[in-house]
């Protein structure tokens, strides 16, 4: 007869029952039965295996040797079946799906999720408008957006979807090249800003333009938008130039020789930084452990700007979410 792998467990089940009989009930069989298929097995492997007694079994010398190889053939077909079966789930299981208007933050955020044992392939959408992320949300599109709102546009949430607030009021910073007129200032106000070209995104690709042009309002001042553009690098190129002034996250970085970050006295320009998500996915599940790595990711990419670190020191981090 060749061992096969029942046989083992027939080996281990006696020997964790302690005898027969309580291993034939843990197996199923009849004792005379399993005492008949043990003598089988031991003449098999050419030894005694169990010493037997009135009062139960144990291994003989012989019987530790194979209950020990025995257990290792089990444990090893263990791990394959939990490989298959996690194989198998990765296969059939849905990537994650991230969107948002945050920049870098949703980026690097879905290159940490990418190394989650939960997250089974990641997709990434970019979107100007927050609204437009948060019914990608609501509609099952997105699993989860990272979104800047400002004071005045933030949007109502479904009864399907939640949301939490990562930073309560950031302030809105403006980038100028080294040798602008402007850069030789901390702050500068806002009228004198005004009196430059102004780069920003098109009218009407969210509701940024229309909080700026309020604001605006409020202090008797217009911008004079002469480029309007949606990729970065060009807004970058424009600024280092000395051809614009452009609004900047409060976590952009200093780019020596072409970008110095300002700030606006009084801060008159805020956002907030929301994640909005699904309860009912992966993402949803792990939720206070993105929010915690949220925050992380924030405050190592801020902490490179000196005007972060100030306003992280003196405001911004009582704004933050503490997890």
């Amino acid at each position: 007869m060749e061992v096969e792998i029942r046989h083992l467990r027939v080996i281990v089940a006696i020997a964790e029952s302690g005898s027969l009989n309580r291993a034939s009930k843990v197996l199923g069989l009849s004792q005379p039965g399993l005492t008949s298929q043990l003598q089988r097995i031991e003449n098999s492997l050419g030894g005694q295996l169990f010493f037997r007694a009135e009062g139960g079994s144990s291994p003989t010398p012989y019987g530790h040797n194979v209950l020990a190889e025995a257990r290792a053939v089990l444990r090893g077909l263990q791990g394959i079946r939990s490989r298959a079966e996690s194989q198998a789930r990765h296969a059939t299981a849905a990537p994650t799906r991230v969107g948002g208007n945050a920049g870098f933050l949703h980026l690097a955020l879905s290159r940490w999720l990418a190394g989650r044992p939960w997250v089974c392939g990641m997709r990434l959408t970019e979107e100007n408008d927050p609204r437009t992320s948060i019914d990608m949300v609501t509609n099952g599109v997105l699993d989860l957006a990272v979104v800047y709102e400002w004071p005045g546009f933030t949007q109502a949430l479904g009864d399907s979807v939640r949301g939490q607030v990562i930073v309560r009021d950031e302030p809105v910073l403006v980038m100028v090249s080294p040798d602008h007129p402007l850069a030789g200032e901390r702050t500068v106000r806002l009228d004198a800003v005004a009196e430059f070209p102004w780069v920003d995104e098109p009218p009407e690709m969210s509701q940024w333009p229309v909080y700026l042009r309020q604001v605006c309002h409020r202090y008797g001042v217009s911008m004079d938008q002469q480029h309007e553009v949606l990729f970065p690098p060009t807004a970058h190129e424009l600024v280092a130039t000395r051809a614009a002034i452009a609004p900047a996250l409060i976590t952009t970085q200093d780019i020596a020789g072409r970008i110095r970050l300002r700030g606006l006295d009084g801060s008159p320009l805020r956002q907030r930084l929301r994640v909005v998500y699904r309860p009912d996915t992966p993402a949803g599940a792990h939720i206070e452990e993105i929010c915690a790595e949220l925050i992380a990711i924030y405050h190592r990419q801020g902490s490179r700007n000196d005007y972060f670190r100030t306003w992280w020191a003196d405001e911004g981090r009582h704004g933050a979410l503490a997890l």
